[in-house]
């Protein structure tokens, strides 16, 4: 599911300020956060990949990384079963 569409879910569950203040504290972790400490996230084994949860929301961020480039591949809901995420079906 995309950010947007859990974003708009929950617009409608705890309304439109709630959302936006949610969606602001993703692309603030993004681009204050892990942009800066990739490292800080915690690697998954099953993944290969690194999660780091949002703060004081329900948001995961999936994502790689190597000295050159930092690639978010899903945000997810904290609940959301990790196991089934495919690398391989994110395009560029």
């Amino acid at each position: 599911m995309a950010l947007r569409t859990m974003l708009e879910q929950g617009a409608e569950k705890f309304g439109v300020a709630v959302a936006m203040e949610k969606e602001r504290a993703v692309h603030d972790a993004l681009n204050g956060y892990i942009a800066e400490h990739p490292y800080r996230g915690v690697y998954d084994q099953h993944l290969k990949l690194y999660t780091y949860h949002v703060s004081k929301t329900p948001f995961v961020l999936v994502y790689e990384y190597d000295n050159e480039e930092l690639r978010v591949l899903f945000i997810v809901h904290q609940r959301a079963d990790r196991r089934r995420l495919d690398p391989a079906s994110v395009e560029w």
